[in-house]
């Protein structure tokens, strides 16, 4: 396989900053997303390799070794001191420091491979594969690391941490994700179904045992996106709701939207915009209780020009007693 250009992928320089990386990766993925190309192979193909660039480079561990050592860094088991010994001379075959025969030294620099070879052997390697090992075959490499595994009881599991955006209302209202993910050690990002509860907040992190490595842990981290009408504050939503100079001043019933339906709420009569009304239950749903969805009036004023419009509102201006702001003294 080829190597890739993680930062071509996404677009972005090799200064990008993660919140670059993260801009650049929204854009691409609403661009290639499959739900917004449903049979087009080549568009799920680009998504994948969009969300394995950005699991890479978001990993401050896994971008240093990519930028230092390409894609061979990323291979489990990589052991990026015994690589820069042998890459620089240090230890070869030939100086007799690093023996390729002894498997513990063997399994440092090259346990990571069993997810494909990359680019150490054949053409365009840095050298035959013969060369590098030592002269044994691989069939008898790969005996040798698998009874030495089997004497050490196994691979040692290890955990992949990796992050999931969600939207507002998905995120509060919970369901089922199919997601792709960059599993080290193998070559394709992996299909899974997670489920996300109701009311899984920003920062928020969900575990699934044993999707790991070598039966290890997957640990994902989840990036809420903002609401353009809904702010959350704990299990409580925020809401801006526009009425009329009529319905503040004479109060009305005013139809507002809520996770569960539209709902009437009551606009007491004189509301100054500002004013706050709570919807009790209508927030955020959780298995201890729903939250509220607290409305905050704002009184609009009508969006046409006209002398009309110009001869009500000066009629109402004659109205007022006194400057609303004449008691703003200090």
């Amino acid at each position: 396989m080829a190597e890739r250009d993680f930062y071509k992928i996404l677009g972005v320089s090799r200064t990008a900053t993660e919140a670059d990386i993260r801009k650049a990766y929204k854009t691409l993925a609403r661009k290639y997303h499959p739900d917004k190309n449903p049979g087009d192979k080549g568009a799920e193909d680009r998504f994948k390799d969009i969300a394995h660039a950005r699991d890479i480079l978001l990993n401050k561990q896994k971008r240093q070794l990519y930028d230092e050592f390409g894609e061979l860094g990323l291979k489990e088991g990589f052991n990026p001191d015994a690589f820069r010994q042998y890459r620089g001379g240090g230890g070869g075959p030939a100086q007799g420091g690093f023996n390729p025969r002894d498997l513990s030294d063997l399994e440092e620099l090259l346990g990571g491979l069993r997810g494909g070879f990359g680019g150490i052997g054949g053409k365009g390697g840095f050298g035959g594969f013969q060369d590098f090992v030592g002269g044994e075959t691989v069939q008898e490499l790969f005996r040798q690391g698998a009874r030495g595994a089997a004497a050490r009881g196994g691979a040692p599991k290890r955990e992949v941490v990796s992050e999931v955006n969600l939207g507002f209302l998905e995120a509060l209202r919970g369901g089922e994700r199919e997601i792709l993910l960059a599993i080290p050690g193998e070559s394709e990002p992996r299909a899974m179904k997670v489920r996300f509860p109701a009311g899984v907040k920003d920062g928020g992190q969900i575990r699934l045992r044993g999707q790991g490595v070598n039966g290890g842990d997957v640990v994902l981290k989840i990036h809420v996106e903002p609401h353009p009408l809904l702010r959350r504050e704990g299990d409580d939503l925020h809401m801006v709701v526009p009425v009329t100079i009529g319905e503040a001043y004479r109060g009305a019933k005013i139809a507002v939207p809520t996770l569960d339906g539209e709902v009437s709420l009551t606009l007491p009569r004189g509301a100054k915009s500002g004013a706050k009304l709570r919807l009790r239950g209508k927030g955020v749903s959780r298995p201890e209780g729903a939250g509220d969805l607290i409305v905050t009036i704002q009184i609009r004023l009508p969006e046409t020009q006209s002398d009309a419009a110009e001869r009500a509102i000066q009629e109402v201006e004659n109205l007022y007693g006194e400057s609303p702001r004449a008691s703003l003294k200090f």
